[in-house]
């Protein structure tokens, strides 16, 4: 009967010891718009200028708090140019 505890408790233990998962974005430097808006579903547009330049952003959510949450995207001309991580969701207004 304790070996079935002990068992028991082992199985408990191993299925909560899940490893935490969070949202990283896909991208490569110079990949079009389109695809990188199909890799990042999260991804939300802050910024679009009349010259063909646009601003993605991205937030990596996890129970650990991390030092550089926000990912910046900037695109121009439907081409990625730019990548920065940032601490504040406002910084791309003074990048």
């Amino acid at each position: 009967m304790k070996k079935l505890v002990v068992i028991c408790l082992l199985a408990i233990a191993a299925v909560g010891c899940k490893p935490i998962s969070y949202y990283e974005p896909k991208f490569e430097i110079g990949m079009t718009e389109k695809s990188f808006k199909e890799s990042n579903k999260k991804a939300e547009l802050v910024s679009s200028n009349g010259d063909g330049t646009k601003i993605y952003r991205t937030i990596t959510n996890t129970w650990i708090p991390r030092p550089e949450p926000y990912s910046f995207f900037y695109f121009y001309q439907g081409k990625l140019m730019k990548f920065i991580k940032s601490e504040r969701g406002d910084d791309y207004k003074f990048i």
